[in-house]
């Protein structure tokens, strides 16, 4: 089992001092002590394999809440620092926004699964209409699962409207719009038609994607291709496209 992962934007040899929210994490949920092992990595491919040191330091209670409140120093020395490359291809989800507890899942999967970018998008049937709030909610999410699976490379974020999201990410990459006709081509089967380019990914909301949405699509170099037999839930199908992508990459990295 690896050592628990913690974020540091700013990986050096030596002594790196954990943030507050880092250092609670280790100290009162985990509780580690001195000479545990433990992973820094700073979301865009360092990681280094540390230990912590030290006793840490202790917060003199000076009766008030906050004093209480505030977590021990905890620092970890590093020796070695490797880098890992940025994935490629990569998968870029425009996907519309759900509500509260179904929108951290579809992070939290989509993370784990490697999506690279998430776009939430304003489409004209939406429910939920995304803004900068957002994009802090998903990062923190993120954060979290990339800390729990271990990986390396943080997803990125944006808001936006969709046709606008999808003309700005393709420069090069297909383009694949979730459909449920009968005569679009299974998300799987058009992935595998084509190993080496990046994909942008379009979920729409639930209530599906009007005709004048889905025609400006196509007309921006979209395929429609179908990711089950049923209307599936914004969130599913967000991880189903994530699901199909990470197997397939998988497979050729092999």
């Amino acid at each position: 089992m690896d050592p628990p992962h913690f974020f540091h934007a700013d990986i050096q040899p030596g002594e790196n001092r954990l943030t507050p929210a880092e250092a609670r994490h280790a100290r009162q949920s985990l509780r580690l002590q001195p000479g545990a092992a433990v992973v820094l990595f700073d979301g865009r491919g360092r990681r280094a394999a540390g230990t912590i040191v030290g006793l840490p330091s202790v917060v003199t209670d000076t009766g008030d809440r906050e004093s209480r409140k505030r977590p021990a120093d905890v620092t970890v020395a590093v020796e070695v620092i490797t880098a890992e490359p940025a994935p490629s291809p990569t998968l870029t989800l425009i996907v519309a926004a759900c509500k509260g507890s179904r929108l951290d899942w579809m992070i939290e999967k989509c993370t784990e699964l490697g999506v690279d970018h998430i776009t939430l998008a304003r489409f004209e049937r939406s429910v939920v209409q995304p803004g900068p709030q957002h994009i802090e909610r998903m990062e923190r999410t993120a954060l979290e699962a990339c800390k729990q699976c271990g990986r390396l490379w943080l997803p990125t974020f944006a808001v936006d409207d969709a046709l606008s999201a999808a003309n700005d990410a393709t420069g090069g990459a297909r383009l694949l719009i979730a459909h449920l006709s009968q005569r679009a081509e299974p998300f799987a089967t058009a992935l595998s038609d084509d190993h080496s380019s990046d994909v942008v990914a379009i979920v729409g909301p639930e209530g599906g994607l009007a005709d004048a949405e889905l025609h400006a699509l196509v007309e921006a170099g979209g395929e429609t291709v179908r990711l089950g037999d049923y209307m599936l839930r914004v969130e599913t199908a967000a991880v189903a496209a994530a699901a199909t992508w990470a197997g397939l990459r998988r497979n050729m990295a092999r």
